[in-house]
């Protein structure tokens, strides 16, 4: 099966200034702030990738085959999965309006997580980190329109693991849906991501307005960020309760393994966090199907 590459843009660099091959400026700002749980960019960002989704593969909404769109994780969801939300969102307004089923969000388990900071990898790294990790899918999507939505693709490593599994699931057809496709000459570049992600955001301190607004999604990228910051005891006494409930229990959830990478950020967390009931692991399909 071949699969359908739809993007908002296409980065030709340099990483400071991105232009896109239409010669306007990549909003670099606007998804820096995306990956790590700005609410605000997650919907603007989100809404533009619908639109494009819409205008090039419009069956998405006329077609009876609901859509499915899989994100991969283990309990902390990364920036993508809100992304697909507000896409969702979207589609299955369109699909309500001609009286068709309404799409779903799909979970791709993955077994583990680590304390990599996969955007920063190298190649070798790259591949090394989704060799070690397991994919599942949840549920099935046989015969659905499949929706893959990612932020960037930079060297397409990730993509070609995740479609490979999908394609194998049977969907009716395959789409993937990018904010941005870097070009290959910025492609190469190893760290071309990791900068991307930190265009504007550079302390964990500028979250703080926006939990305070409660425009803030709990990302898996953002609560590694903020285990292994100094800044950490500073930022849970400014935001929420309920979000420092929520990190800790996110971290509880990814597991004992995952919570050793970060002994002082787990000590800050557990400090402030109700004692005494930890939140459960999250199960794997199997595990769940054993209880059945």
């Amino acid at each position: 099966m071949s699969s359908t590459c739809v993007t908002t843009a296409r980065l030709q660099g340099p990483v400071d200034a991105v232009r896109t091959v239409d010669g306007e400026l990549f909003d670099t700002h606007t998804y820096s702030r995306m990956k790590h749980g700005d609410a605000d960019a997650v919907d603007a960002l989100g809404n533009r990738l619908a639109e494009a989704l819409i205008e090039q593969c419009p069956y998405l909404i006329t077609d009876e085959a609901e859509p499915t769109l899989p994100v991969a994780y283990l309990a902390v969801r990364p920036s993508c999965w809100f992304l697909a939300d507000v896409v969702l969102q979207r589609l299955n307004a369109d699909r309500a309006a001609r009286g068709l089923s309404a799409g779903r969000i799909v979970q791709v388990f993955k077994d583990s997580v680590t304390h990599t900071d996969y955007a920063a990898s190298t190649q070798a790294e790259r591949e090394a980190e989704l060799a070690r990790i397991g994919f599942e899918l949840a549920e099935p999507i046989d015969g659905t329109n499949c929706v893959v939505i990612d932020d960037v693709r930079v060297t397409g490593l990730a993509e070609r693991t995740v479609l490979a599994a999908l394609e194998a699931a049977r969907p009716k057809t395959l789409v993937t849906g990018y904010l941005a496709v870097c070009e290959p000459d910025l492609a190469a570049s190893p760290h071309v991501e990791s900068a991307l992600n930190h265009a504007a955001i550079t302390s964990i301190l500028q979250l703080v307005p926006t939990a305070q607004a409660g425009r803030f999604h709990l990302t898996i990228r953002f609560l590694k960020r903020a285990l292994a910051s100094p800044e950490l005891p500073e930022f849970v006494a400014q935001v929420p309760p309920e979000l420092v409930q929520e990190m800790y229990d996110g971290a509880v959830a990814t597991g004992k393994q995952f919570m050793t990478g970060y002994p002082e950020g787990m000590a800050t967390l557990s400090s402030l966090a109700p004692q005494g009931e930890e939140t459960a692991r999250v199960e794997t399909p199997q595990e769940r199907g054993a209880h059945v």
